[in-house]
C-alpha cells in the first residue's frame, strides 16, 4: 500500500473518531444538564413538601395515606372524564366568545326599542293604566259590561222614554262623562 492511501485512511478514521468524541461529548452534556434539572427539581420538590408539610401542621389537618393513594386511584381511572370535561369547558369558552357581539346586539336592539316605545308613549300608557284611579274605574266598567246584557224588552225604548230618562241625574252626569271621554281620546288621536 501506498503511503498516501493509507494516510488517507488514517486521516478517515481521524475525522470518524472526531465525530464520535463530539457525539459522546454531547451525551456527556446533555446528561450533565439532565443531572442537574433533576438536583433542581428535587430542590424545588422537596421545598413544596416541606412547605405543604409545614402548612398542613398549622392548619391541623391529617393526611390518611391510603385517602390520597385512594384518591389518586380515582383520579388515574377518571382521567378521560377530565378530559372531557375540560374540552367541554374550552368549548363554553368559545361559545361565550361567539355569543358575546350577538347578546351585544341584541341587548342594543332591546335599548332602543325600548327608547322607541318611549318615545311613542307606550309606556305613558302603561303608567296612566297601573294608577289606582284608572283601575278602579276600569274594574266599574268591566263589573257593568258584565252584569248588564242586551235585553230586547228593557233596551227597545221609544224616544220619549229615553228623553224621559234623560231627566234623571245619574244619567246625565253618565251621558256628559261619556261625551268628555270621547272628546278627550278624540283630541289625543290628533
Amino acid at each position: 500500500m501506498s503511503e498516501i492511501s493509507i494516510q488517507e485512511q488514517i486521516n478517515a478514521l481521524n475525522l470518524k473518531l472526531d465525530l464520535i468524541l463530539e457525539s459522546v461529548e454531547q451525551q456527556n452534556r446533555k446528561r450533565e444538564e439532565f443531572d442537574d434539572l433533576v438536583a433542581d427539581l428535587s430542590i424545588v420538590a422537596k421545598d413544596a413538601f416541606h412547605q405543604t408539610v409545614v402548612t398542613l401542621d398549622k392548619s391541623q389537618v391529617d393526611l390518611d395515606h391510603t385517602g390520597i393513594s385512594k384518591l389518586l386511584v380515582k383520579l388515574l381511572q377518571n382521567i378521560d372524564t377530565f378530559y372531557e370535561m375540560l374540552e367541554m369547558l374550552e368549548s363554553a369558552r368559545d361559545f361565550m366568545k361567539d355569543i358575546s357581539p350577538v347578546l351585544h346586539q341584541v341587548g342594543l336592539d332591546a335599548v332602543n326599542k325600548m327608547n322607541e316605545f318611549e318615545q311613542k308613549g307606550y309606556f305613558d300608557i302603561i303608567r296612566n293604566l297601573t294608577r289606582p284611579d284608572v283601575i278602579e274605574s276600569l274594574g266599574r266598567i268591566s263589573t257593568a259590561i258584565a252584569e248588564v246584557k242586551m235585553d230586547d224588552k228593557l233596551d227597545n225604548k221609544s224616544l220619549f222614554a229615553l228623553m224621559k230618562q234623560m231627566n234623571s241625574p245619574e244619567v246625565r252626569k253618565s251621558l256628559s262623562y261619556t261625551l268628555r271621554l270621547l272628546q278627550a281620546v278624540n283630541k289625543v288621536k290628533s
